[in-house]
């Protein structure tokens, strides 16, 4: 374990306070190979059993959360979409949603009929993107591991562009996956003007993900503790890229585990095994939270 400016005595004494813990799905609570460990299984049902609410943050779309995630014990909210949707469990309920604005998506309509450019758009809770595309998906950069999860998840259609206007006010997230570094950059270089429309972040190294202004994993767990009535000394997140920095910064306590990224990193308290290793089991064992 790795403390940031801080020491373990000091870490462990804000834990005491912890009410509320969030933490990202891939690359965090579930392994390289998308599984949840029994370790971090075990972790979070101690934290349920003691009255701690539990909530996933994730980048994917409500539709792509699995039930067994999704339904797992103790968990009461799922952020979706970065922060644009977020549901309460047991019953499930949409308590909070905020979308992309209609100028944002005028502003990065262009990338609609990109040919170099893989372009999904969440609505529904579901993501889309084109049918030409979502058949030759591998050219626009999707690596094999994330296969399986992409054709299983993602609703192809003919007249794509058509069906973006046609729920042009309730657009969740738009995500950009890239096969060539030039055109990745060419991307960013764009999106960059204008993030006064639109928050930029990214989930993988092959993707952009645009959400609207102010929707953040940050912004969702602030939520929830407002409607929980904890402040914000009293929430512990856990992440490992760069859709999960705010949500680090706004912790009481912000974790990253080791295969996060640099920025990641630098906004966390503490830095814990990596997600192979059940790296969340392992920074509540540290911190005195579970034995």
């Amino acid at each position: 374990m790795k403390m940031i400016e801080t020491n373990l005595e000091t870490l462990q004494e804000r834990a005491r306070h912890a009410k509320l813990v969030a933490m990202d799905l891939d690359g965090t609570l579930l392994t390289s190979k998308r599984e949840l460990t029994d370790a971090n299984s075990r972790a979070l049902r101690t934290l349920a059993d003691r009255g701690v609410v539990l909530a996933i943050a994730t980048g994917r779309s409500r539709s792509s959360i699995p039930d067994t995630i999704s339904s797992l014990y103790g968990v009461r909210y799922l952020i979706t979409a970065n922060g644009s949707k977020i549901f309460a469990t047991e019953p499930e309920e949409l308590v909070y949603e905020k979308y992309i604005m209609v100028k944002a998506i005028e502003y990065i309509a262009p990338f609609f009929s990109d040919d170099e450019v893989m372009c999904e758009v969440f609505w529904d809770g579901a993501p889309h993107v084109e049918e030409s595309r979502f058949e030759a998906a591998r050219d626009y950069g999707v690596p094999r591991w994330f296969s399986d999860y992409f054709f299983s998840s993602r609703k192809p259609l003919k007249d794509f562009e058509a069906a973006v206007y046609a729920n042009i006010d309730r657009l969740e997230n738009i995500n950009f996956v890239f096969g060539r570094d030039d055109v990745q950059e060419r991307v960013r270089a764009f999106l960059s003007e204008r993030t006064d429309l639109y928050e930029l972040t990214s989930s993988f190294p092959f993707n952009y993900e645009i959400g609207g202004l102010g929707v953040s994993k940050g912004a969702a767990v602030d939520f929830i503790a407002k409607r929980e009535g904890l402040l914000p000394s009293e929430t512990l997140c856990i992440g490992d890229n760069h859709n999960d920095v705010k949500m680090i910064e706004y912790a009481g306590i912000g974790i990253a585990v080791e295969n996060a990224v640099p920025a990641a990193l630098a906004a966390a308290d503490l830095i814990t095994e990596d997600c192979d290793n059940s790296g969340v089991a392992a920074a509540l064992k540290a911190l005195g939270m579970v034995s």
